[in-house]
């Protein structure tokens, strides 16, 4: 056959994918012919890379012909070198395809010389990188073919121990004793298992190697390092061998090496060759030494083990071991410190220096600390003293000084957080909460922000007595502040959920009687108009008679030549992009009005304003030229809208914040019908929201004098802030007053405020869930309704909170609002904060805001603060420190709620109990000791079920706190435990805290 024939034949044999005929075509080749093909292959290849059909090409790769590819080239091209690079190229070996067929190649390269195979398995075995190369069947094929030795490479170690397993390979004897030091052999091999007998390769190790071989390997390897996974096989193979003590005996020293620092089941290994052995006395202390410092539980206790057995027969060597039970003594497991102590006290008589045991004391509980200073100490009176409580201290007064009072600031006061001081700098200090006068708000401040509800409450008081007395001042002051660009956006609201928006409504009322147009939905149809004035209806009446496409057109080109004034050329691209860049958003502002309670118009930078409104200005049909220009914010040009309602829906606002809205919808109509009174009387006297009553009198006497009634949801405020108990003399006076506000504010005094509700937690399980300790239980918050007040806002205040937990962005001003009854803000806070179905809106801050109160405590209470302590952990101590100094701290039922925090949701108490020490530390041991005493009886696992760390760790706390707190008396399930059989860590630490709690004085 001529050579174009056999180009032709095998160029059919590639497109036609027929591997088993190329493969036979290709052994037969003379040497002319593979010339000739081998001048072919690269076009071939070409070909094919981009030839769907028949090469399958994706993305440069050839996947469909790549087998038949690599034959041609490897059979046809002249060297071993070039026939390597033609198999290895990265097109003919894509990631995802299929392997090609050893055999096949393996065959097609039978036409080639012996040398010339080997030299090519050869170069072939050196180019193994990983164990997933394509290529790496068909490098162990030409190994195995040519029987040639194979390279010293460990990648091919690990790829041949990888790949498919062969009765009879022989590539055993050349590669196997290599796995030692091979990277990555032991990885490849980490699957071996010794159970029910030795898989392929452990048996075939141990059946083909030297025990000595094997032995000796595996030490060196152990030796050289790495993890668990990489060790595995080693020391299974280890294991099998089984070496005796007489084969041991030469390594003791490198088992002891592996003692420290090994991984854990190396360790336990070489701890099993040495334990027998006949040791040196310096050698049995640098084992024991080692396993003590170890971090694995059962690794430490067999070390003690061994301690206390050979110190059993060599008691005077207990100098020696020192540094073993220092390093126990700081373990994190409670059994391996108990057993420290224990040896420790067992042999203390032969302890000549007591130094390092006492400095590493420290280290250990309080208790187990004790008993070795009373043994070795023999003037000792103590352990360590807990700090005391900071004194509780009245708020400074509230920043309200007529009409001349400062800027506003949106943070709010400094309402006195207490400062934890460092637990080695001696006894809880704390400078109290301010007592001076805080930087209060006047009316030129604004827009308001959400949050510092002082400072809200502050520039109301301001605004409303100004408007009183110089009303025509203050509108140049508002006027400053509250400007027009307020308007769309803050009367485009369906309803106003933030105190923000009802306080810039009352401001512009305030500048602008009667321009609130209602919202959309309740204004008439009407001709619109453009709200900027005299330039925006010329600018429209120009547009008169254009298409919108036009004027918008036109708009586009107008903004950018008034943006390229000045030093700006007209074909600055920068300043171009710019401009589509604030059309296209101020399109989308005008699109989609929901935006614009996201991102408030006053807040955007004006640029963008200014392009909002001009867009809104062309996008609105004008009116018929015939028609007067009609302005929405003009109460003389506009028709009269429907009767409105900006408060939000009752259904879907918690108590306190509507009640909050309702006061601020209350005074805002009071302004735009005039009836706006001298002074508020719910303004506080001090920054805790505290109303002082005899200033309560005098703002009524101020009302009476100038002929106007208070506001009725500013009265039921004021009785909310003043102290609850029966005033007699008060009533007297406040009756004396003669209006009908005063005669309520006599009642209330007379008869004293109402008791707080007694609030309950019920825990329900969520559908689907069963079992009384699931970890998806909810909690609802209820209390017994009370009498009534006949103050409907009031009562409605203090009957009962929301059965979900809805929208409650006013949450700050809440215990201001309540500042006698902090368990009443406490319980609408609490609404869903356990709850599978609804985001918990609280922050750490809501709960110090409510330690600020004053009144009792609760379940509410509890629940808020065992829930922070779970969730932020020292950050709750503060807010915990003040409850115990004011004597509020619900301590019993917050560590039962923290027990069932943890039994039945997820909020695990185990991040609380540092926390708790902390607090402890500062003073708060005796409240701490309560919190921990009704937590473990809920806390501690019942009958069946198993005990984890925090359960020991939570007792091992509680001894500590009860000795600093000189506690007594049992705990039924502590005591429970203490019976049981066995020596568990949380048997033992039930044991010791029972001792504790029952021991005669």
């Amino acid at each position: 056959m001529t050579l174009d024939g056999i180009r032709t034949e095998i160029r059919a044999f590639v497109f036609d994918h027929d591997a088993e005929g190329l493969a036979g075509r290709l052994a037969r080749l003379t040497d002319a012919e593979r010339a000739a093909v081998a001048a072919d292959a690269p076009g071939l290849l070409a070909e094919l890379r981009t030839d769907w059909d028949a090469g399958w090409g994706v993305g440069g790769l050839v996947v469909g012909a790549a087998e038949v590819l690599m034959m041609v080239g490897a059979a046809t091209l002249p060297g071993p070198a070039g026939a390597a690079t033609w198999l290895t190229r990265r097109d003919l070996n894509p990631r995802w395809s299929d392997a090609p067929s050893p055999h096949r190649l393996v065959r097609a390269l039978s036409g080639r010389p012996a040398a010339w195979r080997a030299d090519l398995a050869v170069r072939l075995a050196r180019r193994v990188r990983r164990t997933d190369d394509r290529f790496v069947p068909l490098a162990l094929a030409l190994l195995r073919d040519a029987g040639v030795t194979p390279p010293d490479h460990e990648p091919l170690v690990a790829a041949w121990l990888s790949a498919t397993v062969l009765a009879e390979d022989p590539l055993t004897p050349h590669l196997l004793p290599k796995i030692f030091e091979a990277t990555g052999a032991g990885r490849a091999l980490s699957g071996e298992t010794l159970t029910p007998k030795p898989s392929h390769w452990l048996a075939l190790t141990a059946r083909t190697l030297p025990r000595e071989q094997i032995i000796a390997g595996c030490v060196s390897r152990f030796l050289r390092g790495g993890d668990g996974r990489d060790l595995r096989f080693f020391v299974r193979l280890h294991t099998l061998v089984a070496p005796s003590p007489q084969e041991s005996a030469g390594r003791l020293h490198d088992y002891l090496r592996l003692l420290p620092v090994a991984p854990g089941q190396v360790a336990e290994l070489a701890w099993r060759q040495v334990r027998g052995a006949r040791l040196d006395p310096a050698d049995v202390a640098e084992a024991i030494e080692a396993m003590t410092f170890r971090q694995e539980t059962g690794l430490a206790v067999k070390g003690l083990t061994w301690l206390d057995r050979h110190l059993g027969r060599h008691p005077e060597r207990v100098p020696d071991h020192v540094t073993a039970l220092t390093h126990a003594y700081g373990h994190a497991s409670h059994e391996v410190r108990d057993r420290a102590v224990t040896l420790t006290l067992k042999h203390a008589a032969h302890l000549t220096d007591t130094a390092p045991i006492l400095e590493a004391a420290d280290l250990l509980p309080s208790a187990s600390a004790r008993q070795l200073f009373e043994r070795f100490t023999e003037d000792w009176s103590g352990d360590f003293t807990p700090g005391r409580l900071p004194e509780a201290t009245v708020p400074g007064p509230f920043p309200v000084s007529g009409s001349e009072i400062g800027p506003y600031s949106d943070s709010g006061p400094d309402i006195g957080p207490y400062s934890v001081s460092n637990p080695a700098s001696g006894p809880f200090t704390s400078p109290g909460p301010a007592s001076g006068p805080f930087p209060g708000s006047g009316p030129a401040s604004g827009p308001l922000e959400v949050g510092g509800w002082v400072g809200v409450e502050a520039w109301l008081a301001a605004v409303t007595r100004q408007a009183h007395a110089d009303r025509d001042a203050l509108k140049q002051t508002l006027a400053r502040r509250f400007g027009e660009e307020l308007r769309p956006v803050l009367y485009d609201m369906p309803v106003w959920r933030s105190p923000r928006d009802w306080c810039t409504a009352l401001a512009r009322e305030l500048v602008n009687p009667g321009e609130d147009p209602g919202p959309p939905d309740a204004r008439p149809p009407r001709r619109r108009t453009s709200s900027r004035g005299t330039t925006s209806g010329e600018r429209r009446a120009s547009s008169w008679g254009t298409t919108s496409e036009e004027r918008q057109a036109s708009s586009w080109a107008t903004s950018s030549r008034e943006r390229r004034s000045g030093a700006e050329e007209p074909g600055d691209l920068g300043q171009a992009l710019y401009d589509s860049m604030m059309n296209v958003a101020a399109t989308a502002y005008q699109l989609f009005p929901g935006l614009r309670t996201i991102f408030p118009l006053h807040e955007m930078p004006d640029s963008f304003q200014e392009e909002f409104l001009r867009t809104t200005d062309l996008r609105t049909d004008p009116p018929e030229p015939e028609a007067p220009p009609e302005d929405l914010y003009d109460p003389r040009t506009r028709p009269a809208p429907a009767p409105w309602n900006r408060l939000p829906s009752p259904r879907r606002c918690a108590g306190p914040d509507l009640f909050l809205l309702s006061r601020l919808d209350e005074l805002l109509r009071a302004a735009k019908a005039g009836t706006l009174p001298p002074v508020l009387l719910a303004t506080p006297t001090r920054a805790d929201g505290h109303l002082d009553p005899e200033t309560l009198l005098d703002r009524l006497i101020e009302c009476a004098a100038a002929g106007r009634e208070p506001l009725p949801l500013d009265l039921q405020q004021a009785l909310l802030r003043v102290p609850p108990g029966p005033s007699p003399g008060l009533a007297e006076r406040a009756r004396a007053i003669g209006t009908a506000a005063a005669a309520t504010i006599a009642h209330w005094f007379g008869r004293g405020a109402l008791p707080s509700p007694r609030v309950e937690l019920t825990w329900t399980i969520r559908p689907g869930s069963y079992g009384d300790h699931v970890l998806d239980q909810d909690v609802k918050v209820s209390w017994e309704p009370i009498p009534p007040t006949g103050l409907a806002h009031l009562d409605t205040l203090l009957t009962g909170p929301e059965t979900i937990s809805f929208r409650r962005g006013s949450r700050e001003f809440w215990p201001g609002m309540t500042p006698h009854r902090r368990e009443l803000a406490a319980a609408h806070l609490a609404v869903g904060l356990i709850d599978g179905f609804h985001q918990p809106q609280l922050t750490i801050d809501d709960l110090s805001a409510l330690t600020q109160a004053g009144g009792t405590s609760g379940p509410a209470t509890a629940l808020i603060l065992a829930y922070f302590l779970t969730l932020e952990g020292d950050e709750a101590v503060p807010p915990l420190l003040r409850l115990a100094a004011k004597g509020a701290l619900p301590a019993a039922e917050t560590g039962r709620l923290l027990g069932l925090l943890d039994r039945r949701t997820r909020h695990p108490a185990g991040p609380a109990l540092p926390s708790l020490e902390l607090a402890a530390r500062q003073g708060a041991h005796e409240e701490v000791w309560t919190i921990l005493r009704h937590f473990l009886a809920a806390f501690l696992p019942e009958e069946g079920e198993r005990a984890q760390r925090p359960h020991t760790d939570a007792v091992v706390l509680a001894t500590t706190i009860a000795t600093w707190a000189g506690a007594r008396g049992e705990i039924p399930e502590v005591a429970a435990y203490a019976k049981r059989r066995g020596s568990t860590s949380l048997t033992r630490a039930c044991r010791g805290l029972h001792q504790l709690l029952t021991r005669q004085t």
